[in-house]
């Protein structure tokens, strides 16, 4: 009998686990509380760590039609726009890992998601109660409906009600950072001169990062500013294009350009979880941001949820049993993911130094790294991007 899992969350990491479960042979249930999948304007960055599962699963043709791959990476200084360090990103990690490094509209990429195989995808469930019996486990709705399963794996964000059921209420930790987002035409961008890289600007205690996605139609840019905590935790919640141009008013005149030439901007309070003790107890475990939520300064959100999807898959189809295969899992991706949180925690400090001192050292050091490594490719890259979830052994 195929066993079943019950994933609690239709995003990113929630339909990559769909896909790679069901291309493992198992029967898979989504349960979404929203009304439908939506279009939530954001960017989302792959790393090769991510590109090779979307390969794997026969999504990354479909992925490549409708993204975009950066000509380099370069960072900027916030006041005159002097390049601290170019490299030419993509092209040397798909030649270095063997597969592309590429930026992806978040509707685009849930699309790909969504289409790349037949989920049971049950919308406007809201899950109120996480349900338990010796051979099952189930949950149960706020219309009161039950759905019952082998395992139940939380892929439902920050605010999860299956880590709240594991672990307790505990309160997320408030970074004392706010994002703004927003998306510039295409058009406009590229009439302002906007190059085809992976840019970002660094300056004191904020940092603006920008990138084309959508094959182009849009510049994606993301602002990242001190905040009292005010504002929403949320992809959605409207914000003020002046605010933004305030925060950011210090900027060299492209960034602002960019900014004024948007129509509308989001904003959300940056939060983030300490590393968890464990993710799985008997037939219940965490996936994607319900595990192990991250600041952005890493941009690897999203490619850690693809690689638990995968993850799991393997530990479930190598293990005789449920319990034991979502036991193997978590020892599988508790020690990465934790190292990843707490390297997106320090680039934070890194992209937000101040002294002039410190400044100047940091951006001494970033050429030196250019100059010295002809493959362009750093240490914690290589442990990055270079971390194989299809085919890397799996430890006991």
């Amino acid at each position: 009998m195929e066993t079943h899992i019950l994933l609690i969350g239709a995003g990113i990491g929630g339909l990559g686990a769909a896909n790679a479960l069901v291309r493992g042979g198992f029967k898979v249930t989504v349960i979404e509380q929203a009304k439908s999948l939506g279009e939530v304007g954001a960017g989302v960055q792959l790393g090769p760590n991510a590109t090779r599962v979307f390969h794997s699963m026969g999504l990354l043709d479909d992925l490549l039609a409708q993204s975009v791959s950066p000509k380099a990476q370069i960072a900027f200084s916030f006041e005159d726009g002097k390049e601290l360090r170019h490299v030419t990103f993509a092209e040397k990690l798909k030649q270095t890992f063997g597969f592309p490094y590429l930026h992806v509209y978040r509707p685009d990429l849930l699309n790909v998601l969504s289409n790349g195989c037949d989920i049971e995808l049950k919308l406007e469930s809201q899950v109120t109660t996480v349900l338990e019996e010796d051979d099952r486990v189930g949950v149960r709705l706020s219309s009161g409906e039950e759905f019952w399963a082998d395992a139940i794996i939380g892929c439902d964000g920050i605010h999860s009600a299956v880590r709240s059921y594991l672990h307790g209420p505990i309160p997320a930790r408030f970074s004392g950072n706010m994002a703004w987002r927003g998306l510039c035409p295409g058009d406009v961008a590229r009439e302002l001169g906007i190059p085809r890289v992976s840019a970002n600007w660094w300056g004191p205690g904020r940092h603006f990062v920008h990138y084309y996605v959508a094959g182009g139609r849009y510049l994606n840019w993301v602002g990242i500013a001190p905040h009292d905590g005010s504002a929403i935790e949320s992809w959605s919640a409207k914000g003020e294009i002046t605010e933004a141009l305030r925060d950011f008013s210090m900027f060299h005149k492209q960034v602002r350009s960019i900014i004024t030439s948007t129509p509308s901007t989001m904003k959300w309070a940056l939060h983030d979880r300490d590393p968890l003790p464990f993710w799985s107890k008997g037939r219940v475990s965490l996936l994607g941001d319900a595990a192990h939520p991250m600041l952005p300064f890493m941009a690897q959100g999203a490619a850690q949820s693809i690689e638990d999807g995968y993850v799991l898959r393997r530990c479930l189809e190598e293990c005789e049993n449920v319990i034991e295969g979502l036991s193997r899992y978590e020892k599988n991706r508790l020690e990465r993911t934790a190292w990843v949180q707490q390297g997106s925690r320090k680039n934070e400090t890194l992209f937000h130094l101040s002294d002039p001192k410190e400044v100047a050292a940091r951006n001494s050091r970033l050429q030196a790294e250019v100059d010295t490594n002809v493959q362009q490719v750093q240490p914690d890259q290589s442990r990055l991007f270079g971390y194989d979830p299809v085919n890397d052994p799996l430890s006991n």
